[in-house]
Formats: C-alpha cells, sequence, structure tokens
C-alpha cells in the first residue's frame, strides 16, 4: 500500500465513521410484530451477499374490494428505530387505506446485520425493490414508495436514478442532508454535502407524489417540505398536517390522514 492511500484510509475511517453516527440512530430490539396488531404476515429476509442480511414483515391484503388499483406499500423508515416502531402506523393504513404492506430494516437495523451508511442503505433500499418484483407482490398493483423523513430521501434517489414506482408518497421529508447538518450540527454539515440532495433529484421524478408534512415539525421545518414540494414536477399534492410533529402524523390527522393517502392512491392523478 503506498504512503498516499495509507493516510487516505486513516482520514476517511474516521470520516466515515462520524458521518454514520452523525446520520443513523438505529434500534436492534424489535418489540412485536404484526401479529401483535392483529395482522397476518410474512416473515422475510433478504439482500446482501448472502441472500439473507436483511430484514422484514410482508402484510397481505385484506382484499377490501374498494374502487381503484390495489396498491403495495413499500415502506422505508427515518434514521431512528426500526419497523417495529412503525406497526401502529401500519395498522392505521392497513384498516383505512388497505392494500399490501412491506416493512423492511435497513442493515444496522431492528434484526437486519451489518453497519448503516449511506451507500449501503440505498442498496439495501434496491434490494427491498428487487424482492418485491421476485415474489411477484407487486403484480397488478400499485406500487408506492412509501417513506419518512430519511427515508423519503431513499425513496427519491431510488425512484429516479434506480426503479420508479408508480406512486410515490413523502412524510416529512428534508430538503438536503446539508440543510439538515446546517440545522443539527452546522461545524460537520460538510461531511454531508453531497450525499441524499434530494432538492437536485426531486425534478426527475416520473410518479405521481403526495407530500405530507406537520406544520410543528421540529426535526425537519415545514418549510424544507414546502420546498422540496415546490421543486417536484406535477402531478403532485400536498398536505400539511396542522399542528403535527415530526413522526405520529397518523394520530395528529387522524381521518383526514387516511383520507388524503387513499384517495391519492386508489383515485385518478391528474
Amino acid at each position: 500500500m503506498s504512503v498516499g492511500a495509507f493516510l487516505g484510509m486513516l482520514f476517511t475511517s474516521p470520516v466515515t465513521w462520524l458521518k454514520n453516527t452523525f446520520v443513523f440512530h438505529p434500534n436492534v430490539q424489535v418489540e412485536g410484530s404484526p401479529a401483535t396488531y392483529g395482522l397476518p404476515y410474512e416473515e422475510v429476509w433478504f439482500g446482501g451477499s448472502d441472500g439473507r442480511t436483511l430484514h422484514g414483515w410482508y402484510i397481505p391484503s385484506a382484499k377490501s374490494g374498494e374502487v381503484g388499483p390495489e396498491p403495495l406499500f413499500l415502506w422505508f423508515h427515518g434514521n431512528a428505530g426500526n419497523i417495529g416502531h412503525r406497526l401502529a402506523h401500519l395498522r392505521v393504513l392497513y384498516d383505512h387505506v388497505g392494500g399490501s404492506h412491506f416493512m423492511f430494516d435497513y442493515r444496522g437495523f431492528g434484526h437486519s446485520r451489518g453497519k448503516p451508511s449511506i451507500p449501503g442503505i440505498l442498496a439495501d433500499g434496491c434490494d427491498a425493490i428487487a424482492v418485491v418484483h421476485q415474489r411477484g407482490w407487486a403484480t397488478g398493483k400499485s406500487l408506492v414508495y412509501f417513506g419518512e423523513s430519511l427515508g423519503a430521501a431513499v425513496v427519491i434517489a431510488l425512484a429516479v436514478e434506480a426503479s420508479p414506482p408508480s406512486r410515490v408518497i413523502l412524510l416529512a421529508p428534508f430538503h438536503s442532508l446539508r440543510a439538515m447538518g446546517d440545522l443539527v450540527l452546522p461545524p460537520l454539515a460538510f461531511l454531508v454535502e453531497g450525499d441524499l440532495n434530494s432538492a437536485r433529484l426531486v425534478g426527475k421524478l416520473q410518479a405521481p407524489l403526495l407530500v405530507i408534512h406537520g406544520t410543528e415539525d421540529r426535526t425537519v421545518p415545514f418549510r424544507q417540505g414546502q420546498d422540496l414540494f415546490a421543486l417536484a414536477p406535477e402531478p403532485k399534492r400536498f398536505y400539511r398536517v396542522e399542528g403535527g410533529g415530526h413522526t405520529g402524523l397518523h394520530e395528529t390527522g387522524g381521518s383526514t390522514y387516511t383520507r388524503e393517502i387513499r384517495e391519492f392512491v386508489r383515485g385518478r392523478i391528474d
């Protein structure tokens, strides 16, 4: 190894560690399962070099028979917790919107093995999309990428640069990771300068878009969701959850929240 390469490794490794520590806050303790909420499900292991690195749950549709295409929601969660923390939200959508759902954890979250990184979670997202198609879950359905906060940035990147879905829903999306760094830890914001820049990509989106953001979000400012929405092409919708914070928008929004999503995924988008 050359001296230059050695010095590069010494510098890059701490920077990568610092960046990942700054961005990710995983929880490996998964409490409950869809069965805890009375939902049928299949345990799914997929992805990675061994095909069993990542863990997820597939929840089949109850086939309510509502008018409109049957949606399949592919969930991309945020930078903290794991899929177990999204089960109450899942139950609400299952009951009031319907469709099938596939939730998974990025590497290092929940039961998924490895350590999270920005390139890693993008690769995990690609693996999740691949398994959805390989198992035929999306056949004859409207594939909906459903991204929360950091997951919204993953959704935009994959929808534009990898595999476009039928529709995109973003919850509390940020303008760019650098913009978030400037808010949370300005001296280190330069570390994520080129990472997950949704503002740069969203104009290339080729699927109908619904952005949902709480007006009292103290983590990702409401204005960032508005600005990102303004950059997106039509067709698009924006739903402001009055008094909503960064999480629990399904609780704050109540029946209006589920109606907005149901109309978006099942209705005609002009």
